[in-house]
């Protein structure tokens, strides 16, 4: 059983580090709007036909309200922040900030949940914390302006550890993991769905290279899968 957490963990984690290269490759052609809500909904439909297919039925009241909560903090706002960043950041920077993460959670997790704090766990934390400050530190001595990404990063950051924290929780009920998932990505394209129409140009037509149109497909996988293994 704990290989099998593990290795589900490595695999999300390995589908989540290519995100921000693959996001940057897919904004050249596609805007935030339509990229962010086509991800949300394709990742929605597909966790929704394994739902169906695992044999679990969508049942409002059994599932609950916190499940949907959580779809519109992440990935609903995350993915959207997260993109808006990549618009004015590279992709190492997001990696950096999103290294921190896992040290993050263990923390957290000390604080609410009292469980164990190890002090390897303290010592990564310590050397990516200083590893980062040493990054943008010369960033900043290079005059790049990425305050406002780097605030949106924060930003995606703060609400990925509260909505960790939530996925937690919830996780200790019975609800089945697929429906929790399948529940966030719904929320997720509603909110991201209002983005769209308010802020992005409908009538805009995709126009995008075979290339993009597979990095898009990844960005689609890369975003059910690892919900559903974490």
């Amino acid at each position: 059983m704990l290989i099998r957490a593990y290795t589900s963990i490595i695999a999300a984690c390995l589908l989540w580090s290519m995100n921000p290269a693959a996001n940057k490759l897919a904004l050249e052609e596609i805007a935030v709007p339509q990229l962010v809500f086509m991800r949300a909904v394709f990742a929605a439909f597909i966790l929704l036909l394994v739902s169906f297919f695992m044999g679990y039925r969508f049942r409002l009241k059994e599932i609950g309200w916190r499940p949907f909560l959580l779809g519109v903090l992440d990935p609903g706002l995350t993915s959207l922040l997260f993109v808006t960043s990549l618009t004015v950041l590279s992709a190492s920077n997001t990696v950096l900030i999103m290294a921190l993460m896992p040290f993050s959670q263990s923390m957290l997790g000390r604080v609410v949940f009292k469980e164990e704090l190890r002090s390897s766990v303290l010592l990564g934390a310590t050397l990516a914390f200083s590893g980062i400050v040493i990054y943008f530190s010369g960033e900043a001595s290079n005059g790049a302006d990425t305050v406002w990404g780097n605030s949106l990063l924060l930003s995606v950051f703060c609400l990925m550890a509260v909505s960790q924290l939530m996925t937690r929780k919830i996780m200790t009920t019975e609800i089945p993991a697929i429906q929790v998932t399948s529940s966030q990505m719904i929320s997720a394209s509603v909110v991201l769905f209002i983005y769209l129409i308010l802020f992005g140009d409908t009538e805009l037509p995709l126009q995008a290279s075979s290339g993009t149109m597979m990095t898009l497909l990844f960005l689609v996988f890369s975003m059910a899968i690892p919900f559903f293994l974490y």
